[in-house]
């Protein structure tokens, strides 16, 4: 990563050179003119970039999109000319430019390795990790069936309803485990578009309904989209794009039921939900106090969800919830913390492999005393003005 300081003196360079340089070269006036341009623009974006604190309006995130669009036009500028040797500088500044802006990216928060405390899953597969819980991966998410193989009509639940166009797997792979038995409900750790893509076909092709945490349902019923992302969080590709993620509203209204008060789920007697917010307003996660088996959502992750490579691979370290969709940190924190208060046994998260034995339980551990400066970035928009000891 280029730090904020060298990239800073390196827009300084940038903007000189492309003023001054195709001018003392002798360049055509049309080539001088178009760089000119670009020189311009870099020095007034510039300008208006808090690279590292302050109050400038453009945040590095806003910049680093600047940088790589004038990097493209830069290479349009060298597609339409002539000669060779102005064609090949104007086109390594492009690319310049572009390998600036890629890595300029703040590197996220460093989470904790928990390699050997990994349970194996693949994507596709219906993974057991007790006798009433499964969970399947699905590209970049996970849904948890809960409910002992070949129970009832109505006697499991369906936890979280994957990503778009999942509906079908999640359907076979519910009836290779419950003999084509329809679930009591699907339950909602919260609505996010990678947990509710399926939702609705699922809820009318087993005839069932959805439990979410009453905070949860301005996003649900049609009411309110969720706050924008926070690309500026950092840890990779997925950060990038988060603001192109869906932010809904979904309306699923119909259907959608408030979670039992006294905090039991249905059909489920063993298990209770515990609000654990700050993901979302309304986000729950699921426990089993007998078992010690803890289904987080995405108030945990065990992979660095913010990085396209870790997303894909499911390499396994204990993160906080994923940071380019977390609105709340102050929040977070508190859920974290009582989470870890439980000591789980196993933990199943939204994203990631499910995790147990010794290391994990010391990494929650670890993650819960120092999860401002473990679990937090250390910038984006959510973060400023949040309780950020580093202390702590």
């Amino acid at each position: 990563m280029i730090p904020p300081k060298t990239h800073a003196v390196l827009d300084a360079a940038s903007a000189a050179l492309l003023l001054a340089a195709p001018t003392m070269l002798g360049w055509p006036a049309r080539v001088s003119r178009g760089l000119a341009t670009l020189g311009l623009g870099v020095a007034a974006y510039s300008l208006l970039t808090r690279y590292d604190g302050g109050r400038a309006p453009l945040g590095l995130s806003e910049h680093r999109m600047l940088d790589a669009a004038q990097g493209a036009l830069a290479l349009g500028l060298a597609l339409r000319e002539r000669d060779p040797v102005i064609r090949k500088t104007v086109t390594a500044y492009g690319l310049f430019s572009l390998t600036a802006a890629a890595l300029t990216a703040p590197k996220g928060a460093p989470g904790l390795p928990v390699g050997s405390a990994a349970l194996p899953i693949r994507n596709g597969d219906l993974v057991e990790v007790a006798e009433d819980v499964a969970y399947m991966r699905l590209a970049i998410v996970n849904v948890v069936f809960l409910g002992r193989v070949g129970a009832a009509d109505r006697g499991w639940v369906l936890i979280d309803a994957g990503i778009g166009g999942s509906g079908h797997a999640i359907r076979a792979a519910a009836a290779r485990r419950f003999d084509s038995a329809r679930p009591a409900a699907i339950i909602l750790t919260h609505g996010h578009f990678d947990h509710v893509g399926a939702l609705r076909d699922l809820a009318e092709h087993w005839d069932c309904p959805i439990y979410a945490h009453p905070n949860e349902r301005p996003f649900l019923d049609g009411s309110s989209r969720y706050p924008s992302a926070s690309p500026e969080v950092g840890g990779g590709l997925m950060a990038n794009l988060s603001p192109l993620f869906p932010r809904g509203p979904l309306d699923v209204s119909d259907r959608l039921r408030d979670l039992p008060q006294a905090g039991e789920l249905p059909a489920m007697p063993e298990w209770r939900w515990i609000h654990t917010p700050g993901h979302s307003p309304g986000h729950v996660s699921l426990w089993h106090a007998g078992r010690a088996i803890l289904i987080a959502g995405d108030a945990l992750s065990a992979t660095r969800q913010e990085s396209c490579y870790y997303a894909v691979t499911q390499r396994p370290e204990l993160h906080g919830p994923p940071a380019y969709f977390t609105p709340d940190w102050a929040a977070a924190k508190a859920s974290a913390r009582r989470l870890a208060g439980l000591t789980p046994d196993i933990l199943v998260a939204g994203h990631g492999p499910a995790l147990a034995g010794a290391e994990f339980k010391a990494a929650l551990a670890r993650l819960a005393e120092d999860f401002s400066s473990v679990a937090m970035p250390k910038h984006g928009r959510y973060v400023q003005g949040a309780f950020h000891d580093r202390s702590s």
